[in-house]
C-alpha cells in the first residue's frame, strides 16, 4: 500500500499567504512546520510564536497527509476550507500579526488601497476620487496606496500618495483608522492587523473571500449582482460584474463607521491607562 504523503501549496499572493500563514500556525504543535513565506512578504510573519523562512518560490501551507483540499467552497470562508485539509485547529485561525516596528507616517488616517492583482475587483477611479474628497471634507487624512508597478489614481488635492511595499504598507496600517479597498491582499493584511478594513466585494463575496476576523465594515453585493435565475455560490468569481453598481454613499457611510469604531478602540485605551 502506497503512503499518502502530505502536499504542499504554493502562492505569490499575499491574501492567500496571510490564510497559509494563519493555517500553518494553527496547525497542533506534533505536526507543526516552520512557515515557508514568499520573500517579500516574509518580515511582515517575523516575530510570531511560528518560524519563518524566506522563499523565493511562494509561501506555502500544506495539506496533511490524505487531506483533500476542492479550492474554495460554497458557503465556506477558503481559510477554513484550508484549514480542514491541512488539520488545523479552527479556533486558532483567527490569529493576529503583530504590528512591524518603524512607523512610515505619524497622526491618524485612512488608507485607501485602490488595486487589486484581478482588474475586474476593482472600483472605478471617478468613485474613489468622490470617496476621497468626501473624507477630506470631513477632515480626515487620506493616504493613497498604490502599488508601485501600477499607475497613480486621480486624487482630489489633500491626498496623500505613497508608493510602499507590502511591508512598508504594514507599517502604514500600524497608525490608520482603517482602510479602504476592494478585495485583496491589503484587506486581509489590515484585518490580520486589527485595523478595521473596509472591503469592497461585488466580483467577490465576503463570505468566501472577505476578511476572516471581522467584515462587519465591508460592502457586499456579490449576492446581489449574481446572474439572475443561476444557483448562488459564494466561491464563484464575477468576471463581468459592473462594481460602479456600488454606490458612493454606501461606501461613505461605511468608511465612517470604521472611522468611529477605530476612535472608540483609541479612547477604551487610553481608559484603561489611566
Amino acid at each position: 500500500m502506497a503512503v499518502q504523503k502530505a502536499l504542499p501549496k504554493r502562492t505569490r499572493r499575499l491574501g492567500d499567504s496571510i490564510h497559509a500563514w494563519a493555517v500553518m500556525q494553527a496547525i497542533p504543535a506534533t505536526m507543526a512546520l516552520p512557515f515557508e513565506a514568499f520573500v517579500p512578504f516574509a518580515p511582515i510573519f517575523e516575530n510570531q510564536e511560528l518560524p519563518v523562512v524566506a522563499n523565493p518560490k511562494g509561501s506555502r501551507w500544506v495539506a496533511r497527509p490524505g487531506g483533500h483540499w476542492p479550492g474554495p467552497e460554497h458557503g465556506l470562508h477558503v481559510r477554513d476550507s484550508m484549514a480542514q485539509a491541512a488539520g488545523a485547529e479552527l479556533d486558532r485561525l483567527g490569529a493576529m500579526l503583530k504590528p512591524l516596528p518603524g512607523l512610515i507616517r505619524g497622526g491618524k488616517y485612512v488608507v485607501v488601497c485602490p488595486n487589486s492583482a484581478i482588474g475586474y475587483k476593482e472600483w472605478p477611479e471617478t468613485s474613489w476620487s468622490h470617496v476621497i474628497e468626501e473624507s477630506l471634507g470631513l477632515g480626515l487624512d487620506v493616504v493613497i496606496a498604490s502599488e508601485p508597478a501600477r499607475e497613480r489614481i486621480r486624487a482630489p488635492h489633500g491626498a496623500e500618495f505613497l508608493d510602499v511595499s507590502v511591508v512598508g504598507l504594514a507599517r502604514l496600517l500600524t497608525r490608520a483608522s482603517c482602510l479602504v479597498a476592494p478585495d485583496s491582499g491589503p484587506v486581509h493584511l489590515a484585518d490580520a492587523l486589527g485595523v478595521p478594513a473596509v472591503g469592497l466585494y461585488g466580483a467577490t463575496s465576503t463570505v468566501t473571500y472577505g476578511p476572516y476576523r471581522d467584515k462587519s465594515f465591508c460592502i457586499d453585493m456579490h449576492e446581489e449582482l449574481y446572474p439572475q435565475g443561476e444557483r448562488y455560490s459564494s466561491a464563484r468569481h464575477l468576471p463581468d460584474v459592473d462594481m460602479a453598481m456600488m454606490g458612493i454613499d454606501r461606501v461613505l457611510e461605511a468608511m465612517k463607521r470604521a472611522v468611529a469604531s477605530d476612535q472608540d478602540r483609541v479612547r477604551r485605551d487610553l481608559c484603561l491607562g489611566c
